[in-house]
């Protein structure tokens, strides 16, 4: 339970994490957000003869949307990859979410998502009278998770 060859619990903080892309820079990018690594399975039904009773399992797997938010650093590598998109040019990427501990080097859990492109880019909403940072999100959809690389 936790991680006690580094002296720890079993809390893990939701704020220790990393992402990386293929191909995009994400040095000087300051992720905030990532949401919705979520796996389901289709629910399939079905009777065997004059059985009373619905059996069921498991059917096709499916993957959500993930939505990643970084503060906006003068980088428009997103928007870049979202255009190419738009003109019919789809380039999927391994993009890479890192679980870390405390000392945010340490990676106890990878999940990678594959073959992934961005359905969607928003601009960071502008507000005068607030002092928060532009926070651009951009949603992606791809093929499949999997724990690890």
């Amino acid at each position: 339970m936790g991680a006690p060859q580094f002296g720890l619990d079993n809390y893990i903080g939701a704020f220790n994490f990393k992402v990386t892309i293929d191909g995009i820079e994400v040095e000087n990018s300051k992720f905030v957000s990532v949401s919705g690594v979520v796996s389901t399975s289709e629910t399939m039904e079905f009777m065997h003869g004059d059985d009373r009773f619905v059996m069921k399992q498991p059917g096709r797997a499916m993957f959500e949307d993930i939505e990643l938010k970084r503060v906006y650093q003068q980088v428009d590598s997103f928007y870049a990859w979202r255009e190419q998109i738009e003109r019919g040019k789809i380039e999927r990427k391994l993009v890479t979410v890192s679980l870390l501990l405390p000392d945010m080097e340490t990676v106890i859990r990878t999940m990678s998502i594959h073959d992934a492109y961005p359905s969607k880019w928003e601009l960071p909403p502008m507000d005068a009278s607030s002092s928060e940072a532009a926070v651009e999100t951009i949603t992606l959809t791809c093929s499949h998770v999997t724990q690890g690389a």
